[in-house]
């Protein structure tokens, strides 16, 4: 059975106060302590209490002892009051149910950092003043009493309240567990912060009331002569200094963080010289302060003997505040009892400045008298340097003009190449279509050669078939020749038997009609012969037809041979007639055969003639019958042309269909986001009136305007309208984008297979398999590349909230991956740059992993590879731009890769290059964040590269309102780099671009600042 240990201090009852639970109370948790709003007596309360665990009730018990010992016997105006320890009123197990056991504290609304940081409020001087005064107040009661705070001063325990007061928040679980008794288990190391001093070998400070004694860095234990407090060392190794010194240090961060407005950072020790520009004094007490923890160095060396004690910083800046107040208030009326002694002191105060004047008036002649000499001798040297300055210019424009003639040459030798490149292109050109003309006709002769050479051939074939028939009416011939032959010897034979018939014929009748009857068998033979000649020839059957008239005659020659008067003669006395008569009928019949014969031959000429008339008709009818084919080749590829146009007109309709709805859908997205401006507009004028007025727009409020934050409205009326619902979810968006880098393994896995993820790991993989250093795996094209990197590109414009994910699914690693694989493309280089340009904006984690992982050497690499190429300098100017912004980590790394140099560099190649020069100064003025960034660009020729850019493009006001711009962040540093450049002619520059653009309110502003700077 345990038991809580009893409270025998101020003790509240639980009636008296009451807790909602309401998540929007929950002001801070932990794994064992919790921190809730509440009320008491209906004022609103802070309950600090202890979680449920195993170590509930010695942290308890460790809680009560140290707010018992330093926190309940020290109440303070500007230190957060406490009101008493709600406990149970019996003994409770350590396993029962939650108990209501708590501290009750005062409550505040807003905390110093808040005001900052949360809501972008820039302090006053006057109001810095003030919150600092009342700061070293609380820490100079605590530190008479001997007491500290233990390294726990930070902006979030200063606390703010809505009448101008400042309340510090000591008691907390920070201050708990460096009570050094707090359990073994509960570690101090995660509590360190900027505000602590780097630990040392060093001894305590001494008290701020003059009292020396050692103190060590950590613990709080009461002291062995009874006072309340004093400062031990238990021999800790969780944290260190903290004494007044400490304090004394954390005092100076602080005032350092409400002069600056940043949060602290080892950086934010560069800016120290902004204090200076806002007071004086300021800046000599962070000298005092940051110097304790060897944060800076002091420029007085012997300034570091003297001791630095709260009464000392107290004094310093109570005393500022009144002599600015006397000196507000010197001639006021209103300082007077009564008017009428007015005139008078007016009277008594004018004579003594006329004497004081008079006085000054002959010791600032010696004065005047030395400065001109100083003025004349600085004179004297800029008419030196002028004249070189002259000189030098004077060569600058023979050189440019050298160089312009160079150019128009070249562009002269350009033009006539490339003319007679395309003289030859049209040549090659020509020479093609020739070519492919007599391509075209060998084609068509070989065509014609085919078709002569089968009319060649069946020529060939006819022409034997000719001979044939020829050989075979030789051979008819010959043969008729021989019957011809056979008939002379016949017709000798019938002559010599006729010769015997006459000799025998005596009247014998019988041997004429025998020879009739041989007459008959010889025109019988006669007739077979004519039918063998009738195949031969077509004029046989008129043979034959001449035959039969002869055997007709032959039959009247025998009826007239009777008839005639030799009929009565003897036969030997008309044998000479018989045989006259058979002598005329065989020359008939040789001359009919002779015609027949002529004919044949006029026959076979015109089978000739027809013959080749018919090749003649065959050759005309094979040339129309290919040009026919040729005509219905045509016609199907014109039929086709007409289709692929069809098809080509119908995809150019649905695509002009289809541009149609883009451009309906685009015209209501523009309505929408126009409609989007304007309600950011009317936003953005509400909260900048609400920055201009520093007031809260609810009219019965009073707070001051520091408590006003970017809405317009204050804490109070943000938490009773309900406005802190909404800041919640836009900080709770804002996490994953501003955590830190080093954990982007955490739930890589996870993040990859999320839905929303899905398009960008497919980019991945294609990206992955271009940068693919393997040979036998076969990787994307290059095109492929950039269309993988275009489309990863448009997918993070359109929607950012896919830049949180981008360190898991691998995205940077691979994009650098393709930059160092591919070095020699620019075109992939280009669409890399713009890549990564989209992903590190707005994007603090994703700007810290780029420069981690060594995105920087590849840009200058490209920017090295490419430098004759504007817009590789561009984008590569633009993506330094964005890795340096609001980071000083990642300028410097751009420092020690020659970021500066590369970027002086583009601006030297392209001297005339609207574009290059203005995203050049834009990324001047974006690394220009501290004095030693400063130093590094004026010292490699930053500022005269500024200055060379403004006056080569004197037209262009983007060049001029970055380059003045740029010229405000170079000269706000050091007094030395100012007076350098009032000798590089910075006050002229800025004069003539404040004269050309009158209208520009960004060129007027920051001229103005210039010449401000400048005095």
């Amino acid at each position: 059975m345990e038991y809580l240990k009893p409270w025998s201090g101020l003790a509240l009852e639980q009636c008296d106060v009451a807790l909602n639970e309401e998540k929007k109370n929950l002001l801070a948790q932990t794994p064992h302590w919790r921190v809730r709003k509440g009320t008491c007596g209906g004022a609103n309360v802070v309950f600090y209490s202890c979680r449920l665990t195993a170590l509930k009730l010695e942290l308890w018990s460790v809680a009560l002892e140290t707010l018992q010992q330093f926190v309940a016997p020290y109440p303070h105006p500007n230190i957060v009051q406490f009101l008493g320890v709600v406990t149970p009123s019996e003994q409770v197990q350590s396993d029962a149910p939650p108990l209501t056991e708590c501290v009750v504290m005062e409550y505040l609304p807003i905390s110093l950092y808040d005001v900052l940081h949360r809501d972008r409020v820039s302090l006053s001087r006057r109001e810095i003043a003030l919150i600092a005064i009342q700061i070293l107040r609380g820490l100079l009661f605590l530190h008479r009493k001997h007491q500290s705070f233990g390294g726990c001063l930070t902006s979030k325990k200063v606390m703010l309240d809505g009448s101008n007061g400042v309340k510090l928040r000591r008691f907390g679980l920070e201050f708990v567990l460096r009570s050094g008794k707090a359990p073994a288990q509960l570690s101090t190391a995660a509590l360190k912060t900027i505000y602590e001093m780097t630990p040392g070998p060093r001894q305590a400070a001494k008290s701020s009331t003059g009292c020396s004694y050692v103190s060590s860095p950590n613990s709080l234990s009461p002291s062995p002569s009874g006072s309340p407090a004093t400062l031990n060392s238990n021999g800790s190794n969780d944290a260190k200094f903290t004494t007044i010194t400490q304090d004394l240090f954390a005092f100076g961060i602080l005032l350092l963080e409400m002069c600056t407005g940043e949060k602290p950072t080892n950086e934010l020790f560069n800016r120290i010289s902004c204090a200076k520009q806002i007071d004086p004094v300021f800046y000599s007490v962070l000298q005092s302060t940051l110097s304790l923890g060897g944060a800076i160095a002091l420029e007085n060396r012997r300034k570091v003997s003297t001791p630095v004690t709260t009464e000392d910083m107290l004094a310093m800046l109570v005393a500022n505040e009144q002599q600015r107040a006397v000196e507000e208030q010197r001639l006021s009326s209103s300082s007077f009892s009564c008017f009428l002694y007015a005139d008078r002191y007016f009277a008594t105060r004018e004579a003594e400045q006329v004497e004081i004047k008079v006085r000054e008036r002959d010791r600032r002649g010696e004065i005047d008298l030395k400065r001109l000499a100083a003025v004349e001798k600085e004179l004297f040297d800029e008419q030196k340097n002028f004249a070189i300055l002259v000189l030098q210019l004077e060569q600058a424009q023979k050189e440019k003009t050298q160089e312009l003639e160079a150019n128009q040459r070249l562009q002269a030798q350009l033009q006539t190449s490339e003319r007679c490149k395309r003289e030859s292109d049209e040549e090659i050109k020509r020479l093609m279509a020739k070519n492919q003309e007599q391509g075209d006709e060998l084609i068509a002769l070989q065509a014609s050669l085919d078709e002569e050479y089968r009319k060649v051939e069946t020529l060939r074939l006819a022409r034997i078939s000719d001979a044939e028939e020829k050989q075979g009416l030789l051979f008819e011939i010959l043969k008729l020749k021989e019957d011809k032959r056979k008939l002379a010897t016949e017709k000798q034979e019938i002559e010599a038997e006729s010769a015997a018939i006459a000799r025998k014929v005596g009247g014998e009748k019988e041997a004429l009609e025998d020879l009739e009857g041989r007459l008959v068998q010889a025109i019988h033979r006669w007739e077979e012969e004519q039918r063998v000649r009738r195949r031969a020839e077509r004029q046989a059957e008129s043979t034959s037809r001449q035959l039969l008239q002869m055997e007709e005659e032959w039959c009247k020659y025998s009826s007239v041979l009777q008839q005639s008067p030799t009929g009565k003669r003897a036969p030997q006395a008309s044998l000479s007639y018989v045989l006259v008569l058979k002598d005329k009928v065989i020359e008939e019949l040789s001359r009919q055969f002779q015609e027949a014969l002529d004919g044949q031959i006029a026959f076979q000429a015109n089978v000739a003639r027809l013959e080749s008339d018919w090749g003649h008709i065959n050759e005309e009818k094979d040339t129309l019958l290919s040009q026919q084919v040729d005509a219905e080749n045509e016609l199907l590829t014109l039929k086709s042309q007409i289709e692929e146009s069809e098809e080509v007109v119908a995809e150019l309709h649905e695509q002009i269909r289809a541009a149609d709805r883009e451009i309906e859908g685009l015209k209501s997205r523009i309505v929408d986001f126009e409609e989007e401006l304007e309600r950011q507009a009317k936003k953005k004028a509400d909260e900048e009136k609400a920055r201009k007025l520093r007031q809260c727009l609810t009219p019965q409020c009073d707070a001051p305007r520091y408590l006003v934050g970017a809405s317009g409205y204050c804490k109070e009326c943000e938490e009773l309208t309900g406005r802190t619902s909404s800041t919640r979810d836009v900080k709770q968006q804002r996490h994953r984008r501003h955590r830190s880098w080093d954990d982007a393994s955490i739930g890589s896995v996870a993040v990859r297979k999320n839905v929303k993820n899905i398009p960008i790991m497919k980019l991945v993989r294609v990206l992955s398999g271009g940068g693919s250093e393997d040979p036998r795996v076969e990787g994307p094209d290059e095109q492929q590349l950039l269309e993988a990197i275009k489309q990863l590109t448009s997918m993070l414009k359109s929607d950012e909230m896919l830049k949180d994910d981008l360190p898991e699914c691998l995205v940077i690693k691979s994009v650098l991956a393709l930059m160092h694989q591919l070095k020699s493309s620019l075109v992939l280089q280009l669409e890399c740059c713009r890549c990564l340009s989209v992903v590190v904006f707005n994007h603090d984690r994703n700007r810290l992993i780029v420069v981690a992982e060594g995105g920087v050497d590849p840009v200058l690499a490209a920017m090295k590879n490419f430098p004759s190429e504007p817009k590789m300098q561009e984008t590569s100017c633009v993506l330094l731009t964005n890795l340096a912004h609001n980071c000083e980590t990642n300028r410097k790394r751009i420092l020690d890769a020659g970021g500066i140099d590369a970027v002086l560099q583009a601006m030297q190649t392209f001297p005339e290059h609207c574009g290059v020069q203005k995203r050049s100064c834009w990324a001047l003025l974006t690394l220009a964040g501290s004095d030693l960034m400063c130093d590094s660009i004026a010292m490699r020729g930053g500022l005269g590269a500024i200055i060379a850019a403004m006056l080569n493009c004197p037209a262009d006001e983007h060049v001029q309102y970055y380059g003045s711009w740029a010229l405000v962040n170079l000269l706000s540093g050091t007094e030395r780099l100012q007076a350098f450049a009032r000798r590089e002619g910075v006050r002229e520059v800025a004069e003539a671009a404040h004269a050309c653009f009158p209208g520009h309110e960004g060129i007027q502003e920051k001229t103005l600042e210039i010449l401000r700077l400048l005095g």
